[in-house]
Parts: C-alpha cells; structure tokens; sequence
C-alpha cells in the first residue's frame, strides 16, 4: 500500500518546528503542535464511529480547521457544510451522506443527527503516544483514497456532492509550485466558506507547504477586511472577483497594501474595470486569473497578468487563465465530442488525467460529464473556451450562457462584457426569462450608483452588437444578491426581477 504524501508532508511540518503558528483567526492562534495534538484526540473519538463520510457544519474560526484535520487522521471522509445554509438543504446533504453524526463547528442547531463532542482545548499530550500514533496512520493511509466531498448545487439547484481524492489533490498542489513560490515569511488569507472548493485549496496548500493561514472574519466587508490583511500581514488571498471588486467599491486601494504580494481571482469572471483599479494602485502586487471546477479539484490553470496585457483588458479583449500542463491536461472538444487540435477555435474545455475527480456520491447515474478520452479518464466542464496562437486558454462563457430568443443563440457572457465597459456600470447579469405571455425576454441587470439612462445603455450595445441581442428590458440595482460563495445568485436575482413585473 502507497503511503500518502499529502498526510506524511503534514507530519514532518508537525516535526520540524511544533511551535510555529500554522493558523490563527481574530481570537485564537493554533501551532503545528496544537493542531496535531487535538487532532490526533479527537480522531480516537472518530474512530469509535461507524461512519465513512463525516459531516462538518464549518464556521469562520480555527476549530473548522481542527474538525478537518481530525477526520483525516482518523481515516475517514470530512464533508464541509456551510453554517449558511437552510436547515431543509442541510438535512437533504446529510442523507446523501448517510449521515448519522456530524460535527458542528457553528451555532447553528441541527436536530435531525447527533452531534460528535470535539476536543478543542487541551494540555499537551504524551509525545511517546503522539509519536505511536503517528506512525500507525502514515501506514494505513493510500494516496488514491477519498479525501473529502464537497457538494454543489448543480445545474438543477439539486445537491451534488463531488467526491476528491489524496491524488486529486496532491497533483493540483505539486501542479501549483510551477506558479506561486511561498516563502517563509508568507501568509494565506482564506476569504472564503470552509465549504467552497477555493478555501480547500487554501488549507492544503497551508498543511502541505508549511504556510502560516488567517481566516478574514467578514469578508463581504471591505474596509474590515482590508485592516485584517495589514494587521496580520497577509501576503496571498484567493477569493472569487466580488471580494475583489469590493475593494474598489469602497475605494480601499488608494494607499499601497505592503504585505499583500499577490492576489488570485476564480470562480466567475473578474471585471477588466477592476482589474485596472488594482493594477494602477497596487502595481506590486501579482493579479492571477485562476480557473477550474470542483469536480477536477478545484484549480486546473492560472495566468499572471502582466504590464503588457493592460493594453487589451482596455480594449475589452479576452484575458487568458493559463496553459495546458502535464498534471493538468486541457482539451477543447467539438460538439461531436471530437478533440480540436486548432487555435482560435471554440468549443467545450474537457479535463483529463489525474485532476479529474472520483464523481458524484449517490449519483451513479448522473455522470453524464465523465467520459473516457485516449483511454484516460475526463470530465466535460460545461465551460466554453479557446486557445489562441500562443496556447493559452480563454474562457468565453457556459454552455447554459447561451440564450435562445426568437431563433437566435446569444451569448450572454458577450453581453455583460460589453455592458461592464459603459461609463458608471459596476458589474451586469444578462438572462432570459418568460415575463408574461409565456414569451422570453432577453433582460439585462446592472449595478450602478448613477441614474444611467436605458436608451443610453442600449445605444451603447447597439455600437457592438446585432440588434437581437440588445436587451428588451434593463434593470439598475445598488449590488447583485450574493450566495455563500461570493458569486452571484443568479436564481434569485431572476426571481427579484419577476417580483417587480407582478
């Protein structure tokens, strides 16, 4: 049996310096020494249960942390949940799962399955018995084992949970080492829920190269944020673009961030005015435009943006998000599931190799997006894209981006693109929906402080695109409702405009 990097890589950071503060949130500092010791106790608790998949209802805090780790030396399967959830959407997780324990890390009270008490204090253990332990799960655990399962919502709003392996895992962090060099005086500000695949990345990349983490306590607040990142000295933070674009919002960016280094945006795409705002104020700092799903663990390419692509993000061209690797293989397939070995052509990204997840847990018969390309295995992302003459790859939009109205296929992601350049419009969603008469209207919400005119907005579209994609009905809103991961709730963002027509 392989003995697993990932857990072994853990120990040896535990034994070459026990003292070092490895996480810390606003009220309390964990060491290596810590983490391992609670660790290691309440894993002896998980082993008594007859559980594979252990549920975690997480929290912005160290014990999140201490419930993962705990998991994983007891040689099972943590599910992070978020606290932020509805108790209905929860409860149907946790019969996936086939759950009947769960660790609660929040303040939220879950009756329908019984709670597992945790350790979270407690003096320094018998090092003999540390030592002993460890060397019985650097035995047992096997790299092509799961890790962990995170669930997404799925094109249908259904719960789906991914299931991630140590390889999944271990390829995407040994893969990440060819971009981002951490050094001993870095810091990980983890921006997102313990549920979302980004704050995973996060914390193994933390555990595995020996990167001290903080856990930002209200990163929808900018300014609160900001004072965390130079009060604790942040060097790197992953967030999807909101995060980002908050900074701006509230014009946090005018004064250099001197501990921030660099800046890693994923998840959705990040507007080209932002980006601009960042680069003229913090021209220190390295942006990366990251790409990847969940089910092809978490992160599959990344571009560092540079001085020269200034130039195109103001002429409102296409931005890169990285190259084909060896760990982490590209394909762009035709519509016949065909490989496109051309530049410049678009067509659905597909995942092959190591980064491709396990699949779907109780979903044996909705793997639709797994197939088997030269013998290996590959996932269809749903994302469209291209590569251009220097092989970079572009993401262009969603395969469910496409908007059918009156026979015409329109690309929403277009739309918005266009839109994000008018003076005074923040950020844009374009959609379809049937209003009234059970007709689809091609609708465009905006988020801008100023009383744009309508007649203004569509001139300006007009300049670019044809007339059936200029939209039917526009709306201005103050900011676009937000889910738990920072992206845009495109449900109830439709849902909020069907309000307002009745």
């Amino acid at each position: 049996m392989k003995n697993n990097r990932i857990i072994k890589t853990i120990i040896n950071n535990y034994q070459s310096d026990k003292k070092k503060i490895i996480f810390f949130d606003r009220f309390r500092k964990i060491s290596w020494s810590d983490l391992i010791n609670l660790s290691i106790k309440n894993s002896k608790i998980l082993s008594k249960i007859d559980q594979k998949y252990i549920p975690i209802i997480v929290d912005r805090d160290v014990k999140t942390v201490i419930a993962i780790c705990s998991v994983l030396f007891a040689g099972k399967v943590f599910c992070p949940i978020s606290n932020q959830l509805p108790i209905k959407k929860i409860n149907i997780i946790l019969n996936k799962l086939n759950a009947r324990y769960l660790i609660n890390c929040s303040n939220k009270e879950i009756y329908s399955k019984k709670v597992i008490r945790f350790i979270y204090y407690s003096k320094q253990e018998d090092i003999k018995k540390i030592n002993k332990f460890i060397i019985s799960i650097m035995k047992l655990k096997n790299i092509n084992e799961s890790l962990y399962v995170l669930f997404t919502s799925g094109s249908t709003g259904e719960p789906k949970g991914v299931i991630l392996s140590y390889e999944n895992i271990l390829n995407t962090l040994i893969w990440s080492k060819s971009y981002i060099k951490w050094n001993s005086k870095d810091i990980i500000g983890i921006a997102t829920s313990f549920s979302f695949d980004i704050s995973i990345f996060d914390l193994f990349s933390g555990l595995f190269f020996n990167v001290p983490m903080y856990i930002l306590q209200n990163p929808s607040n900018a300014p609160s944020s900001l004072q965390e990142i130079i009060n604790n000295k942040i060097s790197s933070v992953f967030a999807v673009p909101s995060f980002f674009s908050n900074f701006v919002r509230y014009n946090s960016l005018n004064k250099k961030i001197t501990s921030l280094k660099q800046i890693l945006s994923g998840g959705d795409f990040f507007p080209h005015k932002d980006i601009l705002t960042w680069k003229k104020y913090q021209q220190h700092i390295e942006i990366y435009n990251v790409w990847g799903p969940t089910e092809t663990s978490i992160v599959n390419s990344m571009y560092k943006i540079k001085l020269k692509d200034i130039i195109k993000i103001q002429n409102n061209e296409s931005l890169p998000v990285g190259k084909s690797h060896l760990r982490m293989q590209i394909l762009i397939l035709n519509n016949k599931k065909q490989i496109v070995d051309r530049n410049n052509v678009k067509g659905e990204i597909a995942m092959v190799g190591k980064s491709v997840s396990k699949g779907y847990i109780g979903h044996n018969d909705d793997k639709k997006g797994y197939i088997t390309i030269k013998n290996k295995k590959s996932f269809l992302t749903g994302d469209i894209g291209y590569f251009d003459k220097n092989n970079y790859l572009h993401i262009v939009g969603r395969k469910d981006n496409t908007i059918k109205i009156s026979g015409y296929r329109i690309d929403a992601k277009e739309i918005e693109n266009y839109t994000n350049q008018i003076k005074h419009i923040e950020d844009s969603y374009a959609f379809s929906t049937q209003l009234f008469d059970n007709y689809n209207f091609l609708c465009l919400c905006i988020i801008s402080n100023y009383n744009i005119k309508i007649e203004i907005i569509k001139r300006q579209l007009r300049k670019f695109l044809p007339e059936y994609s200029i939209p039917k009905y526009i709306f201005c809103l103050k900011k676009f409702p937000l889910n738990i991961n920072g992206k845009i709730d495109r449900n109830n963002l439709q849902k909020k405009i069907l309000r307002a027509f009745n």
